[in-house]
């Protein structure tokens, strides 16, 4: 099929200041550790905001992972990691960090990572959280917490809800005594509840970008969302990133105002399941050759975290530690397979998307799992376009260029024949 004009998608001025807000974050970590000051590593979906309430300095390793292959440093981490012994068919998060620290780079630009105080993991995402932070605890020989999340399926009961819950509760009781016996001093309640208040405000920023996508043209592409996520991970609790996202807000609603898209010629509008091949996000630009672009990503969605209705501002500031358990037990990758199905077909009707593409990611067994039968059940039952791509988020050996572009191509084939119908 012949390829439209080279047309690229404009990021917003305001994601532009990103660069700010992880320098901001980077530094806070290298003075904490010059300083003396405590430091942990913590997992994607842990309450980030109780190490900020706990004046404790967070260091995510799967962010610095992103950097390195953004970077393009992580296949040489990788393969350090795989020369150590680690299975080539393990997670490329892990592996990255495990190169990193085998070979002690400490440069934060190149993904480097500083030896923690302690360290925080939970199976809410995916259970090799869990065993990368026992191998790097004992390497370090620091203290670990993890915390235990059950997942809710279609069939559990409000009664077993309310016991996950309890569970989940004094769990993080548990860890606020932990972090205390470190640490030598209490948690400041007052001080918790301005992070949550700080947690929600930017939760709720990032909600109402994404709301303005369901206009036509987007405003915003993954250049802004895939970009744009890092304080969600890193810094919730903090002000400064609110008023980064505030300013996002403000130039995406500009542009929804003056009949403005974020790509000149939108053609068809896509959601993109999974995590990005971070060393390769130039692949998301290819897609704008035909006027493609992706106007929701369950994955950047999914960290504004405050999604539970169930939930509310007030709730959340007077009680962080009972609402964040719940809101652990809500998180989007711990949905059943019904579930998701139901929410990718509201998400479809909501923002006018054409088709699906469904990152297989090699390194992340949970984020994949199952996508066979969503595509499935997405194509059979509500007649929507879907592909899957076989990719990897942070091992460039694993992304079969020409295949994906192939695939591409015919699926945009098959969504421009829909659209003559």
């Amino acid at each position: 099929m012949s390829k439209g004009k080279v047309i690229k998608s404009q990021m917003l001025g305001a994601t532009q200041k990103l660069k700010n807000e992880m320098g901001r974050h980077y530094l806070a970590i290298e003075q904490a550790y010059r300083e003396g000051k405590p430091i942990a590593w913590a997992t994607s979906g842990t309450p980030v905001e109780l190490l900020y309430a706990m004046d404790v300095q967070p260091s995510l390793p799967e962010n610095s992972a992103t950097i390195s292959a953004a970077q393009k440093y992580s296949q040489n981490f990788i393969e350090v990691a795989e020369d150590a012994g680690y299975s080539y068919d393990l997670c490329s998060y892990f592996k990255t960090n495990m190169g990193v620290t085998l070979t002690e780079t400490t440069d934060l630009g190149k993904g480097g990572i500083r030896k923690p105080t302690f360290m925080l993991s939970s199976d809410v995402i995916c259970d090799t959280h869990v065993d990368w932070f026992q191998v790097q605890a004992e390497r370090f020989k620091v203290p670990h917490f993890t915390i235990d999340v059950p997942h809710v399926v279609s069939n559990t009961t409000n009664k077993q809800k309310e016991y996950y819950k309890k569970y989940v509760i004094e769990q993080l009781w548990e860890f606020l005594d932990f972090m205390s016996d470190i640490l030598g001093h209490e948690m400041d309640m007052e001080k918790a509840r301005e992070v949550a208040n700080n947690s929600w405000d930017l939760s709720m920023v990032w909600q109402d970008i994404y709301k303005l996508r369901k206009n036509i043209p987007s405003p915003v592409s993954t250049k802004d969302t895939f970009g744009g996520l890092f304080p969600l991970f890193t810094m919730p609790g903090l002000k400064t990133p609110i008023k980064l996202y505030k300013r996002m807000y403000k130039e995406a609603k500009q542009r929804v105002d003056n009949g403005v898209g974020a790509l000149e010629q939108e053609n068809y509008r896509l959601m993109f399941e999974g995590i990005p091949f971070w060393y390769n996000l130039k692949f998301f630009n290819f897609l704008e050759q035909w006027g493609a672009i992706i106007v929701y990503e369950p994955y950047t969605y999914s960290f504004s975290k405050f999604m539970n209705p169930d939930i509310t501002k007030d709730m959340l500031v007077n009680n962080p530690v009972e609402c964040m358990a719940e809101l652990m037990l809500s998180f989007w990758y711990i949905y059943d397979l019904k579930t998701r199905i139901q929410k990718f077909e509201e998400t479809v009707e909501e923002y006018s998307i054409d088709g699906v593409i469904l990152h297989n990611n090699m390194s992340c067994r949970p984020n994949s799992c199952g996508q066979y039968d969503l595509k499935k059940h997405l194509v059979d039952d509500y007649d929507i376009p879907c592909l899957i791509i076989d990719s990897d988020m942070n091992d460039p050996r694993k992304m079969n260029s020409t295949q994906v572009t192939n695939k591409i191509e015919s699926f945009i084939e098959l969504l421009r024949e829909r659209k003559k119908k």
